[in-house]
């Protein structure tokens, strides 16, 4: 499969550069000249120049100097661009050694263009549905500590924090740890790891010195995407070095928890360069570093999260099952007949704290080059490779110790004026990985078996050892007891033993994940449009993907002689129609998808846009989308502590009579219900036998079914427009998503005795503890309905600009709802932002400052199967700095800070509360441009 692959790459690239436009054989024409600034007279460095309809372009030096040859046939125009200031188009006749241009500043609202929404270029406001977008000028000046987190200041845009490495970005609902339904390209690349299913966010991505520019596109995209643009796109692009030379720079220094009560002020500090050099218009290169450390926010939570007993008033002294959020180990629990007249009583071995299992010292060193050559004037090769490895803490089933993480990627890419195709490798290597719950779970295993605790704790409790001193009756005491001889935190032993366990791929003894899954896709475009301009504007394309799984059984059921892999395929088309005068613009398109494990889709999009007058648009959308079950969805098998993850196609649960009818498979929400009847019945007097007999009828058996693609229909209608001398931009937007099939995970209980012919029995296993927990992973059996609306306002008067957005999601679940399959929201139901900015308000000084509020909601997710009421409080943040510049050195200074309150908050139930970063940044510019 691989190899075939590797063909197809090959034959794709070879038709292309066959098909590639050559050069004209006329005399070449040369321009050069100076590029200055209408206002200050000031040389302009870094404006792009460049032949319209071409490839072919250079960039000015700090002088502002540019010269640029062609062989095109005259007339042509040159176009001269640059962030910041209104772009200006030249007609040229003839070679001319000194073409002065002057450029005026720009207001730049409603001016961008966008690519995202269309994969074609079009003005921001006439985009067919809503998108947003940072250029380099906003990635330069946000507020937020990094570009990365200035996205959440984005109207629609959702964000949160499971540590300081994983930022998961998000828009219109369902936001999940892992957030497969939304897709992050960085230039065309996906980089989603393949096997983990870690959103990589910024830890293998772009520095702020190499961002161009970011898009986002709000809601079902998968007509243009393929599988997985479910809920949105991201689409970040990094500079060209023929555009963007010379050498920069920046150190960032910075602390966080302050006023931390656990934790002392720690520095943070990053630093990255940049150098790109085009040689003769001809060929260019580009390389780039980033390092960042610092030492991660911290996540202590001791609520307890036992799924039987955590709606029962109690503390870790008075119930002995409690299980502590962020304390791992404690998940070994079973019943013990210790009760009155021999019970059963719930009893969980002693924890680790989280703080004690994983390393907080994180960092993220990442790396690129690329070599772009240009073919002819219309045509371009790009060779590009990216690495990057980090230490952090990511929050999926479990809290995962993402140590010495590496992702490495491949690209080789062909792009002319009309066309694109594209092939990349996506490489991951889990490094020193580990599971922080499987490392507690082992560690007191390593020193005492489950069995032999347990047992200490019974005869503890029931007063065998009473001619020792040890009292009966107390669990403090008969855990005090068990645990003689633990493994203490901080001791030499403990240190050892904790590396050798974290450094053991069986999770039966230790907890490393040993993953090396690779990710091929192959893709293209070709915009038909120069021969169907008449008619319509047309695009065509398509991609392939073949994912190649390889976890040593760690993560999927790939033990030795199964191999795994799944391969996907697209293609596509749109059209759009200009009419009436261009104030009409329909737009429509249409993919179809496979998976070698699911029917094969056609998901269609349609769009119109009217200009009512100039500068002022409506719009309004029908679009579909789908999500295909992720490699973990599908092949996962992972005991996570709680329960065992098992993926939902049927090759990977073969003989274990956990899905479809008549499984040996009972509801949790059944079985939580059966445990609490039971423990009134007792506490009041009932013996257990009794009770349990009485009630064994509340205990339901689970009918789950296979897994398959999720799907959406959304409708979309909005107005973008600019009023009051265009010093005012209005973004307004509603959308309503229908969902079917939604995927999600439903855990539930397997006893020894079959629930569907020993119900008796079955009760009696789950009264005693005799049962394994599974999360199965399935579609959720009604429909589901989102709603929301955004409304965004931004106005600019005398150098400042004021804006604000707001944001409305509703989640309706229908009429029915089944408690053990409640798709995860996690999304507030509201949340805003403001906005003041000036990024020259005195003598080269400007400013910036975000407010940004949360309201509470709901948080649902593997890492609390079975309880669905942990809330996520309303929060609030306050970002600012202040920016000076040294024009004469190409230098920025910049203080600031990010919730520079400290008002502390949590997004993520079970991970860590963030508070403020203060931070001080020098930036060099293109300093030897």
């Amino acid at each position: 499969m691989k190899h075939a692959l590797q063909t197809k790459w090959v034959m794709l690239l070879g038709c292309l550069l066959m098909a590639t436009e050559s050069a004209f054989a006329q005399a070449p024409v040369t321009v050069a000249g100076t590029v200055k600034s209408a206002k200050t007279n000031e040389a302009l460095a870094g404006v792009n120049v460049y032949l319209k309809g071409k490839v072919i372009g250079t960039s000015t030096d700090s002088r502002g100097n540019y010269s640029l040859s062609t062989t095109a046939s005259t007339p042509f125009r040159l176009v001269f661009s640059i962030v910041g200031f209104e772009s200006q188009e030249m007609e040229i006749t003839e070679s001319q050694p000194n073409l002065q241009v002057s450029l005026r500043e720009a207001a730049m609202l409603g001016s961008e263009v966008v690519v995202a929404a269309s994969r074609v270029e079009e003005n921001i406001l006439r985009s067919p549905v809503s998108v947003e977008k940072l250029d380099s000028r906003a990635i330069r000046e946000t507020p937020a500590a990094n570009f990365y987190d200035g996205l959440q200041n984005l109207k629609t845009v959702d964000m949160i924090t499971t540590s300081l490495g994983f930022k998961i970005v998000n828009t219109r609902g369902f936001m999940s740890t892992s957030n497969n339904r939304f897709v992050q390209f960085i230039d065309g690349m996906d980089n989603q790891a393949p096997g983990l299913n870690l959103p990589i966010g910024n830890l293998v991505g772009l520095s702020d010195l190499d961002a161009e520019g970011v898009e986002i596109i709000p809601g079902a995209a998968s007509a243009l995407y393929g599988p997985n643009a479910f809920n949105g796109v991201l689409s970040m692009t990094s500079k060209n070095p023929f555009d963007y030379q010379g050498f920069s720079a920046m150190v960032r220094l910075g602390v966080n928890h302050v006023n931390d009560s656990g934790v002392s002020v720690k520095p943070m500090y990053e630093a990255m360069f940049r150098y790109a050099k085009a040689y003769r218009n001809l060929f260019a290169f580009k390389v780039n570093l980033s390092y960042m450390t610092a030492h991660d926010w911290h996540a202590n939570s001791t609520k307890n999260v036992d799924p039987l007993t955590y709606q029962q008033a109690g503390t870790p002294a008075t119930n002995p099952a409690y299980n502590a959020l962020n304390v791992y180990g404690d998940e070994a629990v079973t019943s013990l007949p210790i009760g009155p007249g021999g019970a059963p009583v719930r009893v969980a071995r002693t924890g680790y704290r989280e703080v004690d299992m994983v390393d907080y010292n994180t960092y993220s060193l990442k790396a690129d080059a690329a070599l772009h050559y240009r073919l002819s004037e219309g045509t371009e090769a790009i060779y590009h490779y990216k690495i990057g490895s980090g230490t952090s803490v990511y929050q999926g089933a479990n809290r995962y110790a993402i140590k010495n993480f590496r992702l490495q990627q491949h690209k080789l890419e062909l792009k002319g004026t009309h066309f694109f195709v594209r092939a990349y490798a996506t490489l991951e290597n889990s490094g020193d990985s580990y599971d922080s719950r499987f490392l507690a779970l082992n560690l007191n295993r390593a020193w005492k078996s489950d069995l032999q605790w347990f047992q200490e704790y019974a005869v503890a409790y029931l007063g065998m050892f009473e001619q020792q001193g040890i009292a009966p009756g107390d669990h403090a005491v008969a855990r005090s007891f068990a645990d003689r001889g633990r493994l203490l935190p901080g001791t030499e032993e403990f240190e050892r033993e904790k590396k050798r366990v974290a450094g053991t791929p069986d999770f039966r003894r230790g907890a490393q994940f040993d993953d090396q899954t690779k990710m091929y896709h192959t893709e293209g475009q070709y915009d038909l449009s120069r021969w169907t301009a008449r008619l319509l504007d047309l695009q065509v394309g398509g991609s392939y993907r073949l994912y190649d799984l390889n976890s040593n059984g760690t993560i999927f059921s790939d033990t030795t002689g199964n191999d795994i892999t799944i391969y996907e395929y697209g293609a596509y088309v749109q059209a759009i129609k200009r009419l009436l005068s261009d104030k009409l613009k329909l737009t429509g398109s249409i993919r179809y998808d496979k998976n070698e494990n699911f029917t094969g889709r056609f998901t269609p999009r349609a769009s119109v846009v009217y200009t009512l007058a100039e500068n002022h648009n409506f719009r309004a959308s029908y679009q579909t989308g789908f999500r295909n079950p992720t490699t973990q969805d599908q092949f996962i098998f992972l005991n996570v502590g709680q329960a065992i993850l098992v993926g939902g196609v049927p090759a990977n649960s073969s003989g274990m009579n956990l899905y479809g009818q008549g499984a040996n498979a009972i509801a949790l929400s059944s079985v939580q219900a059966f445990s609490n009847r039971v423990s009134q019945e007792i506490a009041s007097g009932t013996s257990s036998e009794r009770a349990v007999v009485e009630h064994a009828g509340l205990l339901q058996a689970a009918d789950v079914a296979y897994v398959k693609p999720e799907q959406v229909q959304a409708y979309e209608v909005g107005y973008k427009g600019l009023l009051f001398s265009k010093s005012l931009l209005l973004d307004l937007n509603y959308y309503y998503s229908s969902y079917r099939d939604f995927i999600l995970g439903t855990t539930v209980v397997q006893t020894p005795s079959d629930i569907q012919s020993q119900r008796l029995g079955a009760a009696s296993d789950i009264a005693l503890g005799r049962y394994q927990p599974y999360q199965l992973y399935t579609n959720a059996s009604q429909r589901v309905s989102a709603q929301g609306a955004s409304l965004g306002l931004t106005y600019v008067v005398k150098g400042y600009s004021l804006g604000g957005n707001a944001n409305w999601n509703k989640l309706d679940l229908g009429d029915t709802v089944d408690p053990d399959q409640i798709p995860a929201f996690n999304t507030p139901e509201w949340k805003y932002n403001l906005m003041l900015s000036n990024r020259d308000f005195y003598r080269n000084t400007g400013f910036s400052i975000n407010y940004r509020w949360s309201g509470a909601y709901n948080w649902q997710s593997a890492f609390i199967a079975g309880i669905n009421d942990a809330v996520i409080p309303s929060y609030y943040t306050l970002d600012a700095q202040v920016s000076y510049k040294l024009p004469a050195y190409k230098t920025i200074v910049k203080i600031g800070g990010s919730n520079l309150t400290n008002n502390r908050f949590r997004q993520v139930y079970g991970g860590p509360y963030i508070g403020a970063i203060y931070y001080v940044s020098l930036t060099f510019d293109e300093l030897l441009n």
